[in-house]
């Protein structure tokens, strides 16, 4: 392998490398922070974030983006340590050998990208165009025959043990990339701990128990006019899936609803009104608050999701990608939700959502989410686990 081939794909494994570890960053920041908008997110065509939450994202709860990392790494390692001017490079058919895997797999991603989810990622084109140049310029360098690297891949590994720097380096980069999938956090990870904090809450002391039960019986109360059917506990709130605020909530609360619906069957009513920060189909506001572009589509992708059946997943995916466009928002309706006429949906649920938003005015919304219970409104902000759970209980047992 020449000095030029060895420096060209040298710098084509760091450039890929750069936009696979940028892509497991933002996947990272995705999961991790509800209010987190990419800066690949141009629009609905071309939405890093929109791939990275699809189950074509990951495999094993691990980034795609890791693989990528990996494989980069892999490649650059190899022709970092390769020596130059060898007639027949083993490097060069290691490189070739793993060229050819890379390139199949981001033919298959590209063709998920384009055929199947019909959205591009910026960063994931820069790995693939990356690939596809290491491809070419291992292809037309002199290279050990393939049928010859099995018997010597034992003895190349010996030889990298042998040598200090790149025993070093080497081991340095698998722990590395082993810990990151380690520990990178899975979606299914994150919801157990906020389960896990639920259940770790600090217990109330007796007294401290009473005197928020003495103020609570003293809270005004307020007809909602809804419907309990046989619930004892109507708990509503009034949302914006664009809010951060709001997912927030959504996870804190949510283990603890579950939970309490396990113990006591059917004794809650969960009633979501939407309250979306957009004049757009909010008349209660002068002005669409910036970041909340997408607000109405949210509320009618929800509210159509949940006529179909699928409203935990398209909440899910419209918690966890806020602050994105009216596009992103429809792209992942009609991926999520099947064929629809959003245009036509959005007409027919504009008057239900104005209907809350008339009622919120009513009840003097003033910011969300707001909440409920039973007709007593709770402060602003997020109510601590234990005092939540407390709540509930003194309904519950409430003639």
């Amino acid at each position: 392998m020449s000095s030029r081939i060895r420096a060209l794909i040298l710098a084509l494994a760091i450039v890929g490398l750069g936009f696979s570890a940028a892509s497991s960053w933002v996947h990272y920041r995705s999961l991790t922070d509800a209010a987190y908008v990419s800066p690949c997110d141009i629009n609905a065509k071309f939405n890093c974030t929109e791939l990275y939450k699809s189950r074509y994202g990951s495999v094993a709860g691990v980034p795609v983006a890791f693989g990528g990392v990996i494989w980069f790494g892999l490649v650059g390692l190899i022709a970092a340590f390769a020596r130059p001017g060898e007639s027949r490079s083993a490097a060069a058919a290691y490189i070739f050998a793993l060229s050819v895997v890379g390139l199949a797999v981001v033919l298959y991603l590209g063709y998920v990208s384009s055929m199947v989810l019909q959205t591009w990622c910026v960063l994931c084109m820069g790995t693939y165009v990356s690939v596809a140049g290491i491809f070419f310029l291992s292809s037309f360098t002199s290279a050990e025959s393939m049928s010859r690297l099995p018997a010597r891949l034992f003895n190349d590994l010996a030889a990298i043990v042998s040598r200090p720097v790149t025993l070093v380096v080497t081991a340095l980069f698998v722990v590395g990339t082993g810990t990151l999938i380690a520990f990178f956090p899975r979606e299914e990870d994150m919801a157990a701990r906020a389960e896990q904090a639920a259940a770790a809450a600090t217990p109330l002391s007796a007294d401290t128990q009473k005197v928020f039960a003495d103020a609570w019986a003293k809270q005004p109360r307020t007809d909602l006019g809804i419907n309990p059917d046989g619930a004892r506990i109507v708990i509503v709130k009034f949302n914006d899936y664009e809010c951060p605020a709001c997912a927030q909530a959504e996870m804190t609360y949510k283990p603890v609803l579950q939970k309490f619906e396990a113990a006591h069957p059917g004794s809650v009513k969960y009633v979501m009104k939407d309250w979306p920060w957009n004049s757009a189909c909010n008349f209660g506001i002068a002005s669409t608050i910036p970041g909340h572009e997408a607000a109405c589509d949210a509320a009618v992708a929800a509210r159509v999701a949940r006529e179909r059946g699928k409203y935990d997943e398209m909440a899910g995916w419209l918690f966890s990608n806020q602050q994105t466009s009216p596009e992103n928002v429809r792209a992942a309706a009609a991926r999520i939700l099947g064929p629809l006429d959003f245009d036509k949906e959005y007409a027919a649920k504009l008057p239900d959502i104005r209907r809350d938003i008339a009622d919120g005015g009513v009840l003097g919304i003033e910011s969300t989410p707001t909440y409920f219970v039973n007709g007593v409104k709770l402060p602003s902000g997020l109510m601590p686990i234990p005092y939540f759970e407390l709540l509930l209980n003194l309904e519950l047992d409430r003639p």
